[in-house]
């Protein structure tokens, strides 16, 4: 079953992570940044890919460059943009204490590590699924902040 295009040509869209070359944007390296997660651009055609993705050549005004990105990486982009500030593998510290059932099974301070990323692409809102316990939860990103006294590895790219 296809995706649903979700947009048309002229819309303004936002790309919701960074797209880097996978080695058919010529003159460029495979590997490099093309386009910064939270940029702007106008959709100016719709396509797919192997007969079931959609993919939008999206113009990035502030660049001159024309990229096509695929229907999950694009919201609308009059939705407030909301970048996230994290990484995967990255200590973090909950904000609030955690409960299921009137039961607190985690608490406020506690560190948590930063599994997976989930971004809503009819709100652009984020969640974090954290590991706090041995549980796995879906947070809010205000449920969590950067751990200044982690000493861990940061990589340049999410």
């Amino acid at each position: 079953m296809s995706e649903s295009i979700r947009f048309e040509i002229g819309d303004e869209v936002r790309v919701v992570r960074n797209i880097r070359n996978d080695g058919t944007v010529f003159g460029k390296e495979k590997g490099d940044l093309l386009i910064d997660a939270g940029a702007v651009g106008v959709v100016r055609s719709i396509g797919y890919f192997l007969q079931d993705q959609v993919i939008y050549q999206v113009y990035f005004p502030t660049l001159d460059r024309q990229i096509g990105v695929r229907n999950k990486e694009v919201i609308d982009a009059s939705l407030p943009w909301q970048p996230n500030p994290f990484y995967r593998t990255e200590q973090v510290v909950l904000t609030k204490h955690l409960a299921h059932q009137g039961e607190v099974f985690a608490h406020k301070g506690q560190q948590a590590e930063v599994i997976e990323f989930d971004r809503d692409l009819t709100t652009g809102k984020v969640k974090v699924q954290v590991l706090v316990d041995k549980l796995w939860v879906w947070l809010d990103l205000s449920a969590i902040r950067k751990d200044e006294a982690a000493k861990a590895y940061q990589p340049g790219m999410q």
